[in-house]
């Protein structure tokens, strides 16, 4: 398992490839040019050579570059695609139009929309169709999956300036409904967004970490693909919650929910039930002054148990 994470203060992505157990590292670094400011990264096969690619989100340069893997740590002949006026902030992949192809979808912060690339199978990939999400709205993160069981994926929206989730229901061809809205309260700030089945239910239900107010916010799913008002669970107005992800920690096969607080330096843990409600937060710090972003779970040191990595 290696980690590859955008650090926008040097306009570079650093892959960090793992061994012995995560006990060392090679790292490797790629330039995305001057003053493109990397801000999300995503990584898939985009050009079927069964070789892992990587697409970052350049908030500074307006555009999405792709590196091509050959499928030993080493990239090559980065592609470029314009997102015209818009700055990309947070960037995902999926296949919209059911035709085994990845597809890649990116948050515009600046200009209140999302923006879906289809791919062709080479690694090329047709114009940018946005879809707008209101009114200063300000899309930080959005998350990918099937809510209604259609068999379409569907896209869950983190609304930061509207204080609200954003659902867009897909249609077989790549297009998306208009957006149905969920309300995170006043002055909430949704700025990370994931998605999980937390109530073992088979339906995937949603999860938001809302930076104005301290705490994250849970969508439990009726089945139908229309969801619970906010169940919410507090973590502190001191706080500044930059990210959310979910992970079996525990390994009791139920879903916990984890979270970046980057103005304490710490990673907190809400350790699920697994009937949609969660126990007691846990509290871990991280190296002081780091101010982490984001989080990974994953076996790093192939012991069979769920490790997390804050991103600094």
């Amino acid at each position: 398992m290696d980690v590859v994470v955008a650090t926008s203060g040097i306009d570079k992505i650093v892959i960090f490839l793992l061994h012995n157990n995560a006990t060392s590292t090679r790292v490797k670094l790629y330039s995305t040019g001057a003053q493109s400011l990397p801000s999300s990264i995503v990584v898939d096969d985009f050009n079927n050579d069964n070789c892992l690619d990587i697409a970052v989100a350049n908030y500074g340069a307006h555009n999405i570059e792709i590196f091509f893997g050959y499928g030993n740590g080493t990239f090559f002949n980065s592609k470029v695609l314009s997102t015209g006026s818009s700055r990309p902030l947070f960037i995902n992949v999926g296949d919209f139009n059911n035709d085994n192809q990845s597809d890649i979808i990116i948050a515009n912060y600046d200009t209140d929309s999302v923006s879906i690339f289809l791919g062709y199978d080479n690694g090329s990939f047709q114009n940018q169709k946005s879809y707008f999400t209101g009114y200063d709205s300000s899309p930080r993160s959005l998350a990918v999956g099937d809510f209604n069981k259609d068999n379409h994926l569907d896209i869950a929206i983190a609304n930061y300036g509207t204080n609200n989730i954003g659902i867009l229901f897909g249609y077989s061809n790549g297009s998306f409904s208009s957006s149905q809205i969920y309300t995170t309260n006043q002055n909430s700030n949704p700025i990370s967004i994931a998605i999980g089945d937390f109530n073992n239910d088979n339906n995937l239900d949603i999860v938001v970490a809302n930076y104005g107010i301290g705490n994250v916010g849970v969508f439990l799913n009726y089945n139908n693909g229309t969801f619970t008002p906010q169940i919410t669970y507090s973590i502190g107005t001191n706080s500044r919650l930059q990210y959310v992800t979910v992970g079996d920690i525990n390994n009791d096969s139920a879903l916990d929910i984890i979270i970046v607080d980057s103005n304490n330096d710490k990673i907190h843990v809400f350790p699920g039930y697994g009937n949609g409600t969660f126990a007691t937060i846990s509290t871990y710090d991280v190296v002081s002054g780091s101010r982490p972003f984001a989080a990974v779970v994953a076996d790093f040191n192939n012991d069979n148990q769920s490790d997390i990595v804050g991103v600094p």
